[in-house]
């Protein structure tokens, strides 16, 4: 028996659901009821295996039913100050009227807030705290970003027992508040002092979701750790659906699946599919180097057409083909061309989706299917 067809495994030809990533709807179901009966969940894997999707969607399905959310993803702070004010007005969103205040009061200069706003600011500082200022005026918190943070913390569970709700915080790649630079803080104080919040805050239920399996585990599994045993710990990865095949993949070669796929859903399940489709040819279906190396040409092959299709649309464009290619290979689109046709180039693709700007004269092709087409093309 070969199990599930790998087009039924691997979606690539309609779109996909969020919970399909994963492989199963009762994932998002499982979640948001672990959350809403107040269990912890902590959840590992890599990019676009459909984690951070299925968080959303357990998310809103608890906002859908009432719950206050808060949404912060680590990866998008610079520092612990920010981190702070982001869990702040994430927070305070929950409290629309609030809410709106406090968009109007940070576009004002304190001399310039009226008499209602500061009555209403007031009012706010004797539900929410004093260093409810952090929300009031943009860069607070870097004044001291400890206290700052703390608050932050803390904020959730003040705000669920004044307004008598459940509330759920999400923090998305939270391994990076083990990052090497350790832009939080340190990490051991930092995940000390979250444990000795999270553990009074009896009206919030946190989700943690990491795509560093290792740092997540590091963070929550270990005695020593001040987050050890803190939620229920889940893997979610592209793995699921190779089991649900009849199929066995090893961990190194999903990894490289998931980087050869570089964080693009479709191409991702295109590579995962045609793998499957190598590794169903022999007795037992293993997936390893050699059938990832199969799937990935397969994957190629499968969208050849396609890629052609927008070879010709790249082509409309004076010089586009030679920039798009050039970005294929990771080499700067400039060189030898002039500057006003260059920038009409790679504006024509991004445009048409082909390409998109990643930093100050750096650029990458969307799709690393097209990207590898584009680069195995003669010339340029």
């Amino acid at each position: 028996m070969r199990g599930i067809r790998t087009g039924d495994l691997f979606p690539t030809d309609r779109p996909i659901k969020p919970e399909e990533m994963v492989g199963r709807a009762s994932d998002v179901r499982e979640i948001t009821d672990q959350l809403e009966n107040g269990v912890n969940v902590v959840l590992a894997g890599p990019r676009r295996t459909g984690k951070t999707s299925v968080c959303d969607a357990a998310i809103a399905m608890l906002r859908a039913r009432g719950y206050y959310t808060v949404t912060v993803d680590l990866f998008a702070r610079r520092d612990a100050a920010d981190l702070a004010e982001g869990l702040v007005i994430a927070a305070i969103a929950n409290r629309r009227p609030v809410a709106r205040l406090l968009a109007r009061v940070r576009d004002l200069a304190h001399s310039a807030r009226d008499a209602a706003t500061l009555t209403a600011t007031a009012r706010l500082k004797a539900e929410l705290g004093d260093d409810i200022e952090l929300a009031l005026t943009p860069g607070f918190g870097a004044r001291d970003p400890q206290r700052a943070l703390r608050y932050a913390l803390e904020l959730p569970e003040r705000i669920a027992l004044t307004d008598g709700k459940l509330l759920i915080v999400f923090f998305d790649e939270f391994q990076e508040v083990a990052a090497s630079g350790q832009p939080f803080g340190d990490t051991d104080r930092l995940t000390k002092e979250m444990r000795a919040i999270f553990q009074r805050s009896d009206q919030v239920s946190y989700l943690f979701a990491g795509s560093i399996e290792h740092l997540m585990r590091d963070l929550f599994a270990p005695q020593d750790r001040a987050l050890s045993q803190f939620g229920s710990f889940r893997h979610l990865t592209l793995g699921e659906r190779f089991d649900k095949g009849a199929c066995t993949i090893d961990p190194p070669t999903l990894l490289r699946l998931v980087e050869l796929g570089r964080e693009h859903p479709r191409s991702t399940m295109l590579i995962a599919r045609e793998t499957l489709r190598s590794a169903r040819m022999q007795e037992p279906a293993v997936a390893g180097a050699v059938e990832l190396d199969a799937g990935f040409q397969g994957a190629l092959a499968h969208d050849r057409l396609r890629h052609e299709q927008v070879l010709e649309r790249i082509r409309l464009t004076r010089h586009a083909q030679t920039i798009a290619m050039r970005i294929a290979r990771e080499q700067r689109p400039y060189p030898g061309l002039n500057a006003s046709q260059t920038q009409r180039a790679l504006r024509a693709l991004d445009l048409i989706g082909v390409a998109e700007r990643t930093a100050r004269g750096e650029w990458t092709i969307t799709d690393p299917l097209l990207g590898r087409y584009l680069a195995d093309l003669p010339g340029a």
